[in-house]
């Protein structure tokens, strides 16, 4: 199997970090990651596929190494990185030949596909989609102020603490947490990798809390009209626990399929292996 890399592509406000595994003539795959990670901690996810793909994980703005600017008093949706995947699929040597995504990468994948003339498929896991009336009232002008007692987890984010002494301090704290003792083992070494930034007295979390808090809160776009551009190109791994798909009839009504899979929202980093197998049985499908 290759050995990822790390590249960089060249925005005109600043730079988009990726692990890229590379793989001449292969099909690509672009995957994108969910709210407060980066590209780094799907790697034991990524790497069983990447004889088979040629793979562009990249950092999305505000999070792991990507200098692109991250405003969270001016952030309203996903639209933005909707933007900035379009922009990446340009910068690529050959076309996208899969699209695919976690939880916010996977609803922004979406968001930007709906935008292509002619999309190729997508395999969305854990995609956040919500009802209808709740994008309808984050566009609206009251949202300012609904936003904060309507989306508990922009609050929690807003209150994570943000240094440390050093790498140690933070792996061996998260490590007692009970979200990050269920990931597989090494994921999380693989995510503080680019996730955190080195300071002359410690480190800090790469991706500010007040810009992932933004992200929850931002939730102006329209996933369900993205939806219905897309139809059945789009395939959807919905967990058992926790999932974040919670208008799922939304999606189906819209002629996408929908695998429900043991485990919780965080199941790529729980059993990255079972992912990797869904989306290999999902380029089975289309022949890829």
């Amino acid at each position: 199997m290759t050995e990822p890399e790390r590249t960089r592509y060249e925005f005109e406000d600043g730079v988009m970090a990726a692990w890229r595994w590379p793989n001449p003539g292969a099909p690509i795959l672009v995957f994108a990651h969910a709210n407060g990670f980066n590209g780094g901690v799907y790697r034991q996810l990524l790497q069983p596929l990447s004889e088979r793909f040629e793979i562009i994980a990249p950092d999305l703005r505000g999070h792991g190494r990507t200098s692109l600017p991250a405003d969270p008093t001016t952030h309203t949706s996903w639209d933005i990185y909707a933007n900035d995947l379009l922009a990446l699929y340009d910068r690529l040597d050959r076309r996208p030949a899969l699209l695919a995504g976690h939880s916010m990468g996977a609803s922004s994948t979406l968001l930007a596909a709906a935008r292509l003339p002619d999309a190729p498929p997508l395999a969305l896991v854990e995609p956040v989609v919500l009802p209808s009336s709740f994008y309808l009232m984050a566009r609206s002008p009251i949202w300012r102020f609904m936003k904060g007692s309507t989306i508990r987890l922009g609050a929690t984010a807003r209150k994570r603490s943000n240094g440390w002494p050093d790498r140690d301090a933070v792996i061996s704290r998260y490590q007692s947490r009970p979200t990050f003792a269920r990931w597989s083992d090494g994921v999380l070494e693989d995510y503080l990798e680019d996730g955190l930034v080195e300071l002359e007295d410690g480190v800090k979390l790469s991706c500010d809390p007040n810009w992932e808090a933004a992200n929850f809160e931002g939730q102006g776009h329209d996933l369900l009209k993205a939806a219905r551009r897309l139809g059945d190109s789009v395939q959807v791994l919905k967990a058992q626990k926790g999932s974040t798909v919670i208008n799922s009839a939304g999606l189906a009504a819209r002629g996408m399929r929908i695998e429900t899979v043991e485990g919780g929202h965080l199941i790529p980093m729980e059993a990255p292996d079972r992912v990797a197998s869904w989306l290999g049985q999902v380029a089975d499908a289309i022949e890829l």
